[in-house]
């Protein structure tokens, strides 16, 4: 199946949607958006953005409330249409192309957990023996007898996600799945969206709790002001951890700059302290350091290991693309 969402939709030719098919196949791109711009009047909400989230990957999509992940999430499932620019789904053979969980679940509440499924089922062309298979994915195989309105939150939130595993998507959308839910049904809901990705799924979890996703996201990406700061493997957002570097006072602490740009090592002056990255052993970096700093006579006070935080990262990101 092959789905293309743009202005340009009558103008492109069958052979070109077969060999777009093909490369995205290739590189395992379920979904490809290609400079989609999107403006509501005057307001930008999406600027010329480009993006490829991957099958097998989680991809967490995050930024701040109004940077435009809910309108990117919306064009890419053809809700709204982009001002500029294209939106381009394909699926392989017995798969949806694409499935979302945005804003309220579309479930049945008065209906039992295997009716709501059926019903979802039908309307999606998906064998009645996906079912079950779907109600032991997501865990509600205890509940599939009961209405919909008596469950849990966070059970309902499973049995959302069921319905939109029906008919076995190629790109599943989930817009912050983890609202209201306690720490128990979070853990829950990011071992099962573990799962889904093992499945050859393309999983993009919008969200602005970034440590709700940390061990379960595999690539990370940040949206600011519409256009994409960083896309790329979660753990290298965060970067390489640092060395924290202080000497009895500002004169010995420059010194030891010195000493160490001498040697070849890059020391970063913060307000009150020196700061070394390391790409490799920070503990051999550390004794390295110590003993440059031993020759040159100069006394340390602190020498220790820093490890930038996801929040760290986050907010250097923004601020650096808004300065």
């Amino acid at each position: 199946m092959f789905l293309l969402l743009s202005r340009e939709d009558y103008y492109v030719t069958s052979a070109t949607r077969r060999v777009l098919f093909r490369v995205m196949a290739e590189n395992r791109t379920p979904v490809v958006l290609s400079g989609v711009t999107k403006r509501f009047g005057t307001t930008t909400a999406v600027d010329s953005l480009s993006w490829a989230p991957r099958r097998g990957q989680v991809t967490a999509l995050v930024g701040l409330n109004g940077a435009g992940k809910s309108t990117t999430m919306r064009v890419m499932t053809g809700l709204i249409k982009p001002t500029e620019g294209s939106v381009k789904v394909a699926a392989g053979d017995g798969e949806r192309a694409l499935s979302a969980m945005i804003e309220t679940p579309g479930l049945f509440t008065g209906m039992s957990v295997r009716r709501n499924l059926d019903i979802h089922r039908v309307l999606t062309g998906a064998p009645a023996a996906q079912i079950d298979e779907i109600a032991e994915l997501v865990q509600v195989q205890d509940v599939m007898g009961k209405r919909v309105g008596t469950l849990s939150q966070g059970y309902r939130q499973r049995v959302a996600i069921g319905v939109a595993l029906l008919g076995s998507p190629a790109v599943l959308l989930l817009d912050e799945p983890t609202n209201a839910l306690d720490p128990d049904a979070i853990l829950q809901l990011r071992q099962l969206i573990r799962r889904v990705a093992e499945r050859d799924t393309a999983v993009v979890v919008s969200t602005h709790q970034l440590r709700e996703l940390e061990g379960t996201a595999d690539a990370l990406t940040l949206i600011h002001d519409g256009q994409v700061l960083y896309d790329g493997p979660f753990d290298d957002f965060v970067g390489s951890p640092s060395l924290r570097i202080r000497a009895m006072d500002d004169a010995a602490t420059g010194g030891l700059a010195a000493a160490l740009e001498a040697e070849g090592i890059r020391a970063d002056r913060t307000p009150d302290a020196l700061r070394v990255t390391t790409d490799g052993s920070a503990d051999l970096l550390a004794t390295q350091i110590f003993d440059i700093a031993a020759q040159s006579g100069v006394k340390l006070v602190e020498l220790s290991h820093v490890t930038p935080t996801l929040e760290e990262a986050f907010h250097a990101a923004i601020s650096g693309a808004s300065s």
